[in-house]
């Protein structure tokens, strides 16, 4: 499949560490990059995994769970994916290996921070997409997000994993009122957590034109879906959007680190999309944990009522 991408991390304005990363591997056995340089990439039977993780923690603990994680990931994708792959594998063993691999990652900073005591309570976001068959795979921990731009209408494809938006779907909050809310940010799903994870997947079928981007908070976070969507309607190759979105994001404030991988998908091989709008998005509901949203976010956090 041919593609055209960029990727950037940036940590802002007011952060001294930038705890965010992105990774990108072609499952085929090459060295992954890790908020690398871009290069060619060529997206083989194994199919192309993106990521990207925002890390939290003390000192620099939170840069070492996002690239823990990250790096589990893709270590785990290649070896029980991308090097046993046949041409006609079956894509339930794909998603199979995706939630498995978020669990081992999970597992991987879980143990880091057990041996590492100032490493402890660390954890990571992640936002996985595996692209295959015509398809986006996606795998969900936290609030980084995917986006999906298409006949110039971006689409939020993946859900934050957050208090606000437990608090919205139990009907506490509107919607509106979790937009301000001052515990918007805390997330309730997180690799290195001690609790079982709740991995969210996804599938989409992609069509020759679409966009898709994956960025932490920082860049959502201050910018507004609707200027995420001019911005990448303006017809700029993915590096100068990106550019465009990091600058944008700086300067509503830059208060967090910016990451983003942005993919442009013009390969003949796949289907135009349809006239009439529809995103051929499988979203299954995750099975819930046990308990409320304040139960889960005390269990997570390990405090009282935020």
């Amino acid at each position: 499949m041919f593609l055209d991408y960029a990727a950037i991390t940036h940590p802002g304005k007011v952060r001294k560490n930038n705890e965010d990363a992105y990774l990108l591997s072609a499952l085929d056995g090459e060295e992954p990059i890790i908020n690398g340089p871009a290069q060619s990439l060529i997206v083989g039977d194994s199919g192309l995994l993106v990521a990207v993780a925002d890390g939290m923690g003390g000192a620099a603990a939170g840069e070492v769970a996002s690239h823990e994680g990250l790096a589990a990931v893709s270590l785990f994708l290649f070896g029980h994916w991308g090097c046993l792959a046949p041409p006609r594998a079956k894509e339930v063993e794909l998603i199979k290996a995706m939630a498995t691999a978020v669990e081992k990652a999970s597992d991987a900073v879980l143990r880091y921070s057990d041996d590492d005591r100032t490493a402890r309570g660390m954890g990571s976001t992640l936002t996985a997409a595996v692209i295959w068959n015509g398809c986006a795979y996606l795998a969900q921990i936290g609030d980084s997000r995917a986006y999906l731009l298409r006949r110039g209408t971006l689409h939020q494809i993946t859900v934050d994993q957050t208090l606000v938006n437990d608090l919205v779907a139990q009907g506490t909050l509107t919607r509106e009122q979790a937009r301000t809310h001052p515990q918007r940010n805390m997330i309730t799903q997180a690799l290195g957590s001690p609790q079982p994870l709740q991995v969210a997947l996804s599938r989409l079928t992609l069509r020759r034109g679409d966009r898709l981007l994956c960025c932490s908070d920082g860049l959502h976070g201050e910018l507004a879906d609707s200027v995420i969507q001019d911005l990448l309607n303006r017809g700029l190759n993915p590096k100068r959007s990106l550019d465009l979105l990091v600058d944008a994001a700086l300067a509503h404030g830059g208060r967090d680190n910016i990451t983003g991988v942005l993919l442009s998908l013009n390969d003949p091989c796949l289907p135009l999309p349809p006239e009439r709008m529809t995103l051929d998005l499988v979203h299954p509901e995750p099975h819930p944990p046990s308990g409320g949203p304040w139960e889960r976010f005390r269990k997570f956090f390990g405090g009282g009522t935020p």
